[in-house]
């Protein structure tokens, strides 16, 4: 079975909007494959909606610009709206599915929106570079060696518009024969060459080069037993000296000056800054915290000196926020913020004249977006938006930038031309970090020498989450997820930037491929009795029907999505969380009808037991609710809210994990005798990502092996003026 679902914007094609397909290059609207009767003038003020959706349109600009050269009323405006609402069967005014209107702001569309995309079959490369990344602002992956034909899911009639969903079987085919012929290049200059510079084995990240460039630190480790620490490499002699340092999860560093080395450390919750003051000879003399914040996701040195950039949060549940500190005086001032809760800037980096602010930022959870500003205009001097997420950003020169994507490799952009183009590919040894020394001159880049393969084990929670066994499987699966079948998986396989859901049986060492997209894809839940596989593939909740060989897009805004949907106990029903102008609001989806409606507001995730239902709030609180929904009593507990954890009920028992990049904690709530279980685990060795069986005996979790970094050097004079 297999299905192609490729999700992209491109005003210029078919779009899916809800249950309907508009062609806006020709202005009509579809119901599956009817083409619906509308007039003109209502459709040309969908497709306005459309083009400006992320933001809500004033009556006067529908004035000015869809009746433009025609003097209509407000009122004659508004009935054309009304009757677009009544084409699109959006009929309540309080929930709408389709067009919200605000009042002194106008209206907007709320309905999921995607592009519907070819299936003609493309050429594409040999896969390169593959890695598991399992960080906040990253997801797992991971391709196959060895994939078996399959057949295909049709789509299920009156469910899913045929134009946005085709069969790919022979499509699919070639495009895996395909994957053994040449690469094709990225880019047109000859690729870069470097030099490998001797250093310790192990695990290594967080280059950081000294002003007058004599010294490179890094954090790394030997192996996962052993914790992170700072190195300092003589770059002359290539001597390395170790700093002992107290932090748990050392992740940044930025030397403030020759002899001062800052710091993060890395805890969800309880973030700090250090600060490392070095001697003369460059030994460790203290170490200082300074600052700390629920979060940190980048620290930088400021256009002053004494001041610094920091990315961060005040509030774990909040956005990633700009802060400048001023290190002199202790004082911290908010420079950047978004207005919207789910855009989070969550790296910033000033020119090297502090003319310009670079900032990645990170929409909805899925995309990223690239933003140079002029600090003295005011004026976005470039903004590129992208899926790959950008992990480094290091400024060259005014003009020029490089940052590290993550299926890409190192991406140079060009303000000059407005351009960018990639200089340096992953390969085989994925770039796991880079910094620039020598003026921009110099390069200095770690590789991942080899994948770090997930080992996957079973834990009995009868016996204290004790594990009972490893779980082998083949080479490239990245998640696992109890089938249910013959003791089978459902699993994540990814290829370059496709990822592959696959059914496992290790009886025959079988993979049948399910389903193909170039979202990340999370395995959810499987309900055995509908034989029905929950997924979210980017910001899209889907359930394939393995069983009836079907596809339910389950109906939801484009306002952000909360990670942890579930099915109804029959499974007629999906559960899920959206956070609608700033309030979180629980709906159902009923997979007959293919309609969803409001269930209560002010919870994120719900979870159904015989007796009621468990739900959690935004803020990831427990609360017991009854049959109606009604609030009986707080658990006294909350679930951790990241896309990467998990939580379920399973016979009358709450199981959940928590994590923060340090340690992982399974717990399991009785919820008939109130009695709590929980074991510590070091995340390395246990990730927040788990699956449990279908009585609740077993859990399915996993760990990293330890892998090897390599260090090299690249020089590239001029590169920007190739």
């Amino acid at each position: 079975m297999l299905l192609n679902v490729c999700v992209y914007l491109d005003f210029m094609s078919k779009v899916i909007l809800g249950e309907f397909i508009f062609d806006s290059s020709s202005n009509l609207l579809y119901s599956g494959e009817t083409e619906l009767e509308a007039e003109p003038k209502v459709l040309e003020l969908l497709a306005f909606l459309l083009i400006h959706q992320d933001r809500y349109v004033s009556l006067q600009e529908l004035h000015e610009h869809v009746w433009a050269g025609r003097v209509v009323s407000d009122t004659a405006v508004r009935g054309t709206i009304k009757k677009l609402r009544n084409l699109l069967g959006d009929s309540s005014i309080d929930e709408p599915k389709y067009i919200k209107s605000l009042s002194k702001r106008g209206y907007k569309l709320v309905c999921y929106i995607a592009d519907v995309v070819s299936t003609a079959p493309t050429e594409s490369a040999t896969p390169t570079g593959v890695e598991v990344e399992l960080d906040l602002l990253q997801a797992s992956g991971g391709y196959a060696d060895v994939l078996q034909q399959s057949a295909s899911i049709p789509i299920r009639s009156g469910r899913v518009p045929s134009l946005a969903f085709l069969l790919l079987v022979g499509a699919a085919l070639l495009w895996f024969i395909l994957q053994g012929q040449q690469d094709t290049p990225l880019f047109d200059e000859p690729p870069l060459s470097s030099q490998l510079i001797p250093t310790i084995a192990g695990e290594k990240r967080g280059l950081a080069v000294s002003p007058d460039g004599a010294y490179l630190a890094f954090i790394g480790r030997p192996n996962q037993s052993e914790p992170w620490q700072v190195y300092l490499m003589d770059r002359q002699n290539r001597d390395i000296r170790l700093l002992s340092i107290t932090t748990q999860q050392p992740s940044f560093l930025v030397f403030e000056d020759n002899h001062s080395l800052l710091l993060v450390d890395l805890v969800v919750g309880n973030s700090s800054i250090y600060r490392l003051q070095l001697d003369n000879n460059m030994q460790l003399v203290g170490e200082d915290m300074v600052i700390d914040f629920p979060l940190i996701s980048h620290l930088g040195l400021g256009r002053e000196k004494g001041d610094w950039l920091i990315n961060a949060t005040d509030d774990i549940y909040s956005t990633l926020k700009l802060y400048r500190w001023d290190a002199g005086a202790e004082q911290l001032q908010l420079l950047r913020a978004r207005s919207s809760v789910t855009e989070h800037i969550y790296r910033s980096t000033y020119s090297p004249s502090g003319r310009r602010l670079a900032s990645a930022v990170l929409i909805n959870g899925v995309e990223f977006r690239l933003e140079v500003q002029d600090l003295q205009s005011k004026q976005i001097l470039y903004s590129e938006q992208t899926t790959n997420s950008i992990n480094r950003l290091e400024w060259q020169d005014d003009e020029s930038l490089i940052f590290l994507d993550d299926t890409q490799g190192l991406v140079l952009v060009e303000l000059t031309s407005n351009r960018q183009r990639v200089i340096m590919e992953h390969a085989e040894e994925k770039i796991e970090d880079f910094t620039l020394a020598g003026s921009g001159q110099k390069l200095l880049i770690l590789r991942n020498q080899s994948l770090s393969e997930p080992v996957f084990y079973e834990l009995a929670l009868e016996s204290e989450f004790s594990t009972e066994r490893i779980v082998n499987v083949p080479h490239a699966l990245r998640m696992l997820h109890y089938a249910g079948i013959n003791q089978g998986y459902f699993g994540v396989i990814r290829q370059q930037d496709q990822r592959m859901l696959v059914n496992y049986a290790p009886l025959n060492s079988n993979k049948e491929v399910l389903f193909v997209t170039d979202k990340h894809i999370e395995i959810l839940e499987h309900h055995p009795a509908q034989n029905a596989l929950l997924l979210q593939a980017g910001q899209q909740l889907i359930v394939l029907d393995l069983n009836m060989s079907g596809v339910d897009l389950v109906s939801t805004s484009q306002s952000f999505l909360d990670s942890h949907a579930a099915f109804s106990l029959d499974g007629s029903h999906v559960y899920y969380g959206q956070l609608i102008a700033g309030e979180w609001e629980l709906y159902q989806f009923d997979r007959a009808s293919q309609r969803s409606h409001l269930l209560v507001k002010g919870y994120r995730s719900i979870r159904e037991t015989p007796k009621g239902f468990i739900a959690a709030t935004g803020k990831g609180d427990l609360y017991l609710l009854d049959q109606e929904l009604r609030q009986l009593k707080s658990l006294g507990h909350s679930i951790n809210t990241e896309f990467i954890s998990r939580w379920y009920v399973k016979q009358q028992k709450l199981i959940w994990s928590d994590f923060d990049l340090v340690s992982t904690w399974l717990n399991q709530l009785d919820l008939d005798n109130g009695e709590f279980q929980q074991r510590r685990f070091t995340y390395e060795k246990m990730r927040p990502r788990f699956a449990i069986n279908q009585n609740g005996s077993h859990v399915l979790g996993y760990s990293l092996r330890s892998r090897n970094s390599n260090l090299y050097h690249v020089d590239f004079p001029s590169l920007s003026k190739k």
